[in-house]
């Protein structure tokens, strides 16, 4: 986090420190609230990471305005330095924000969202440390593909991790004969044959045995606890053992339920990892639409490359390889005049899919969720309200995305770009 902002620094997209660590310090525990609201909410990372690449951004943007309540509230004195709102500095709270927290699913999300992203963002100086912690989401998030995806290692199990059992062998202490004789006679008397104490300090018995009731409750009284504390202890001895057994039972048989889910485990990662690459694969080859019960090939490839990215996330995993992606890209340019090569208006893209409501099966946009936030829209955004509006804006979808109106894409790089914002979207819902 404080590496990112030291970046941003050193490439001048944070200014008016003066050489003042105290101001820098301030940013630093921002960055720190921002990320913890960010870590709260998965939802926020989408609008974040946009808002964050926006180098234009509108100053009442929902993002910025956290950022700067969160600057704020550490610097008080912020607006007599920065006299106009510095969303410079509050795009790079909210850059250091999502490195901070881009672990696991949340890197997915912010790659996910940002890689079709940067192709319209128009950045300045802070290009180059932007494009690296991209990068690093990226690398974060396949290694996630990886643990799904990569072929298992075979490794011989050593003896060291094969399951034993640490059982001691079982031994009670025998019983001290001279001690128990020493005991049972004072119980009986106090003096044995030869006239001795059978044993010093000890209770003994005050009758002798021809007085026979009152002999007999002494002995009675003594003998019991000269028993019981032999047996006492016996029993604490044979207790201490089995406890110990028990221990190394429970020890063991928690290192076999380890290695029984370790297996399990792999085994469902090979499953899964074989059907990933036979759906896709099918799925590629058949250029079959299931929701539309339709060859891609029949519809408006425009339309195809619309649902082919949803009909592919239903039958994926939640987090998929990097590669679906372009196995995507590579299926939208087998369709009809939809090559890579081919650019396309982004403005006349939008006009047009209005009009493919009625190709898009109805379970699929059911599932394709309209964005309800404010701010800056990605390019998976503006075609949802696209594909809802009869008679859409293209000029004002495009001001929301902050895409210039003259922006153009393939085919294929559109699909792309709605498999993974899509992703993004869903994975938000799917970790809520």
């Amino acid at each position: 986090m404080a590496n990112v902002l030291q970046e941003l620094l050193a490439a001048g997209l944070i200014d008016k420190l003066e050489g003042n660590d105290e101001r820098f310090k301030k940013m630093t525990q921002a960055v720190e609230g921002v990320a913890k609201a960010l870590s709260a909410t998965p939802a926020l990372l989408i609008p974040a990471i946009l808002t964050a690449l926006d180098s234009d951004t509108a100053t009442d943007d929902p993002l910025i305005e956290m950022a700067e309540s969160a600057l704020l509230a550490e610097w008080e004195t912020l607006q007599s330095v920065h006299t106009d709102k510095p969303i410079h500095i509050y795009r790079a709270i909210l850059l250091a924000a999502c490195a901070a927290v881009a672990q696991e699913r949340n890197a997915a999300i912010l790659w996910l969202t940002a890689s079709d992203t940067l192709r319209f963002s128009h950045l300045g100086r802070e290009k180059s440390v932007v494009v690296k912690l991209i990068s690093l989401f990226a690398e974060t998030t396949e290694q996630q593909d990886i643990s799904l995806l990569a072929p298992l290692k075979k490794t011989a199990l050593k003896p060291a991790d094969s399951i034993k059992l640490d059982l001691k062998e079982v031994t009670i202490d025998k019983v001290d004969r001279t001690a128990l004789f020493g005991e049972i006679g004072a119980a009986s008397a106090k003096h044995n044959a030869q006239n001795n104490l059978f044993v010093n300090g000890k209770t003994h018995n005050r009758y002798m045995p021809n007085q026979n009731q009152h002999w007999a409750e002494d002995f009675a009284n003594l003998m019991k606890d000269v028993l019981g504390e032999r047996f006492d202890n016996l029993g604490d001895s044979y207790a201490a053992e089995l406890n110990g057994i028990n221990e190394a039972l429970e020890k063991a048989l928690k290192k076999q339920a380890q290695e029984v889910q370790k297996s399990l485990a792999v085994a469902q990662s090979t499953s899964t990892r074989e059907q990933v690459r036979l759906d896709a694969l099918w799925w590629y080859e058949s250029m079959y639409s299931a929701s539309a019960k339709m060859s891609y090939r029949e519809m408006d490839p425009l339309a195809a490359a619309i649902l082919m990215p949803l009909d592919l996330i239903s039958i994926m995993p939640t987090v998929t390889p990097t590669s679906v992606a372009y196995l995507l890209s590579e299926a939208v340019a087998r369709l009809p005049n939809a090559g890579f090569e081919t650019g396309l208006s982004l403005q006349n893209v939008l006009e047009r899919t209005s009009s493919l409501r009625a190709v898009i099966p109805r379970s699929m946009m059911d599932s394709f969720n309209l964005p309800t936030r404010t701010g800056r829209l990605s390019l998976r955004d503006i075609l949802r309200l696209a594909l809802e509006d009869p008679a859409p804006s293209a000029v004002g979808l495009l001001k929301r995305a902050r895409i210039a109106e003259d922006a153009t894409i393939s085919l294929p790089h559109l699909a792309r770009a709605l498999l993974r914002q899509e992703q993004a979207v869903r994975l938000t819902e799917s970790i809520k």
